[in-house]
């Protein structure tokens, strides 16, 4: 990084001469040459930020580099310098070399910090966050990340883009939702079959990548407006003992992508606290690299604040989408939930809600109602290293017909219960972002031995704390 340290400290010992205003000169009056050495060039400049001579600062700043062009504190005087002579591209590029330079975890913090700030202030959010990010990686304990927490949430709320990424990698013991059965049993009788092997339980991995953009076209007091998109993608890696148990499956024909574009208008209701959002979305899946269905979706959501520490989330929605293999398969979707979301006097949050979906379908065995009632609950204080929460679903699916191929007497009925923990160990972030490790474990039971799962699975994943 230029010239070694031991060289530049030779500069500093040698006399720096700068032009500068005597205190008691006065405009107009020669300007005398002052011998200063770097350190006393280093403590005049401070003054005269100080005292809003911002010119001088600069020369002085300008003096210092030619003695070492690395000086990261003759590039942080130059940054607030410009910042004050309405010279923004210049403090910009002088708080680049200030993090460029600086040697030290708090010098490193202050002068990306500053950059971010100067990105603010000149409406250059998506480089703003970029500085807040690289602030974080040197934060020097939590109160100061915390600080880069709330300058990050100020940015990404005057910044109309927002772009979203997760990733996950989960070693499971059934990545195909396979059944945990080996022989048929329907309402309890044996039917002389056995479950084949492809539709048993396989263990492997399962990666999933989320992207989801956001740009805000308009925004009042009032209402705002969003374009978004989003596009998944899940794939599976077999293991050695599944491939072996199933040699005709393939990873491929296990992963799925769903990608979809829409637009949603938020708006305040007369009610106090209370705003709603009307939203519509068109997109694709693919089922084993295959194109499965394109869908239409719209929706409105309502959210009512119920008291100072407690919200009612609702939402309604209609989706069709159509088969692209065969138009028997099209299906008309309609649902609708109700969550309320609480935070408790002791800082830890809670919520509860219920889920109802209902599916039509001139296709056999794709018609049917479902329902899942939810809890999560959130420790607010960091227990250890980590933060803690921890949700149950519990949930009923009825077919009211059902063959195999012949018809199943009373149809199929499934219930599911799953529990879940998740962990994220905040004291272990790089740049914002800590790892997370969340357990799923449960099961299906169902009056066709077919469908009845069980699953464990650990999910490894990043969480941004901003």
């Amino acid at each position: 990084m230029g010239a070694p340290r031991s060289k530049v400290m030779q500069k500093g010992r040698r006399a720096l001469c700068v032009a500068a205003f005597v205190a008691c000169a006065t405009p107009g009056s020669p300007q005398p040459t002052e011998t200063l050495t770097l350190n006393q060039a280093r403590s005049v400049a401070a003054q005269a930020i100080r005292g809003g001579d911002f010119e001088l600062a600069r020369k002085l700043a300008m003096g210092l580099l030619q003695a070492d062009p690395e000086d990261a504190y003759a590039y942080s005087v130059l940054t607030a310098a410009h910042t004050r002579l309405k010279n923004p591209d210049l403090a910009r590029h002088a708080a680049r070399l200030t993090y460029k330079y600086s040697d030290t975890p708090s010098a490193s913090f202050n002068a990306a910090r500053k950059a971010g700030e100067l990105a603010y202030q000149q409406k250059r959010y998506n480089a703003a966050q970029l500085w807040l990010r690289r602030a974080a990686f040197h934060a020097p304990d939590e109160k100061h990340t915390k600080l880069l927490g709330r300058n990050y949430a100020q940015v990404r709320k005057a910044n109309p883009l927002t772009l979203r990424f997760n990733f996950s990698v989960t070693p499971s013991d059934n990545v195909n939702n396979g059944s945990d059965a080996v022989s048929h049993i329907i309402n309890g009788e044996p039917t002389g079959g056995s479950i084949g092997a492809g539709s048993r339980a396989l263990s492997g991995i399962v990666g999933t990548a989320d992207l989801s953009v956001k740009y805000r076209l308009r925004q009042t007091k009032k209402t705002r407006t969003v374009l978004n998109a989003r596009i998944f993608t899940r794939r599976v890696a077999l293991s050695s003992s599944a491939r072996a148990a199933a040699p005709n499956v393939s990873n491929a024909e296990l992963g799925s992508t769903y990608t979809d574009i829409g637009l949603s208008h938020s708006f305040g209701l007369k009610t106090p606290g209370a705003f709603a959002t009307v939203s519509g979305n068109v997109g694709k899946t693919w089922a084993a690299d295959n194109a499965q269905y394109t869908f239409a979706r719209a929706g409105f959501a309502p959210s009512y604040k119920l008291t100072d520490r407690s919200r009612l989330n609702l939402n309604a929605s209609i989706e069709q989408r159509w088969s692209t293999t065969d138009n028997r398969r099209d299906s008309t979707i309609a649902r609708v939930s109700a969550k309320v979301h609480q935070k408790l006097k002791n800082g830890n949050k809670l919520s509860y809600g219920v889920n109802l979906q209902d599916v039509r379908s001139d296709a056999t065995n794709a018609s049917y109602l479902s329902s899942v009632v939810t809890f999560e609950y959130g420790f607010g204080k960091q227990i250890g290293p980590m933060t803690l929460s921890a949700g149950v679903s519990l949930g009923q699916t009825d077919y009211s017909t059902y063959g195999l191929p012949t018809p199943v007497a009373g149809g199929r009925q499934d219930t599911s219960l799953y529990g879940n923990v998740t962990m994220v160990f905040t004291d272990y972030d790089v740049a914002g972002f800590a790892p997370s490790l969340r357990v799923r474990a449960g099961g299906k039971t169902s009056n066709i031995s077919r469908f009845e799962t069980r699953e464990l699975s650990v999910t490894l994943g990043i969480q941004s704390k901003f």
